[in-house]
């Protein structure tokens, strides 16, 4: 293991907080380069990636080293602001106003962001990055609100859930999820619930997207095929049938090397798409999945180029190149 850490993560800097893990890693043949202020020292750029209510210290330690601050989509800026304020942080106007901007989705709002030169962001999480690429797809047909639940993956091996398959935690109201997508997309009505399911398959959306005036499946098919980092699923292609996810998943796994993590959709999507007629509006019944363990995560990368001023015309097709993810209808119709 430790050589295969070595081989993929060549160049990687390290650095441990505690002295005592310093010699075990280093007597494992991993080289250390410092210990926890020396990485802060050392970096321009944090992504802050720890579980939630856990972020204070390195927020604190990233700004009081002039670095680039990244959020994950668990983090509650309210708070964190709330406690540097207490801890006598030096906060000034500019940050506080990063503090409460909308939630980042580089794929909508990047310039956006770009021109305001923040400081600090947070990116979506990878269900309400969901929510959001369903959105930008769906916007330009007459989207006026989105509806559902969210099947949550609450199997991970770090996770302690009931091993029962009916061990289901339905969500009481409506989640998170919808609420952040709805700082991006204002003009969306998202209500959102998300259940928890013991389950390590992708997180799994059930959602009824609502239009305003006739809109038909294929119309809404055709707009995500050419959505960035969207893959569409046709039960029926020239012939053959693609009834199993995991048939995308397996082709993918022998045929394209993603960076650390393979899977190489970002948002797949169902073309079984169910359209329900109600006076001027049409609703469309659809399921996807999102999974976004990957390494790197698209818009978490567009946070980084964000912070060096990478121009907006450029940034999205340079992450999905680099990292090896496509959008369009599996599987010829595919590009990167």
């Amino acid at each position: 293991m430790m050589a295969k850490i070595n081989r993929l993560c060549s160049g990687v800097k390290a650095y441990v907080n505690d002295k005592a893990d310093k010699e075990k890693w280093e007597k494992a043949g991993v080289k250390i380069d410092g210990g926890y202020d020396d990485f802060f020292g050392a970096s321009d750029f944090v992504m802050v990636g720890t579980p939630g209510d856990e972020e204070l210290p390195y927020v604190e330690s990233a700004l009081a080293h002039d670095c680039f601050v990244s959020l994950m989509g668990g983090a509650d800026r309210p708070a964190l602001l709330e406690a540097l304020t207490n801890k006598k942080a030096k906060i000034s106007d500019e940050l506080k106003s990063d503090f409460a901007r909308e939630f980042f989705f580089g794929l909508e709002n990047y310039d956006m962001f770009l021109k305001s030169k923040p400081t600090l962001v947070q990116c979506t999480s990878c269900n309400t990055t969901g929510l959001s690429r369903l959105a930008l797809a769906a916007r330009p047909l007459g989207l006026v609100a989105m509806l559902g639940n969210i099947d949550r993956r609450h199997g991970d091996p770090h996770t302690v859930v009931k091993a029962s398959p009916s061990a289901i935690q339905f969500g009481k109201g409506a989640g998170h999820q919808g609420k952040d997508a709805g700082t991006v997309f204002e003009e969306v009505n998202f209500s959102i619930r998300a259940s928890k399911v013991p389950t390590t398959v992708p997180h799994t959306n059930f959602l009824n997207m609502v239009f305003k005036g006739s809109v038909a499946p294929a119309q809404l098919v055709e707009q995500f095929a050419k959505t960035r980092e969207v893959v569409v699923m046709p039960y029926q292609d020239e012939g053959r049938k693609h009834e199993w996810t995991s048939e995308i998943l397996e082709a993918f796994l022998s045929g394209i090397e993603r960076p650390i993590s393979p899977e190489i959709f970002e948002l797949l999507v169902s073309d079984a798409i169910i359209p329900v007629k109600f006076g001027d509006f049409t609703v469309l019944q659809t399921v996807s999945m999102v999974e976004q363990m990957s390494i790197a995560v698209p818009n978490h990368v567009e946070s980084y180029l964000l912070s060096s001023g990478y121009p907006a015309d450029k940034v999205h097709s340079t992450v999905d190149k680099a990292i090896g993810v496509m959008h369009g209808i599996w599987p010829d119709k595919l590009s990167c």
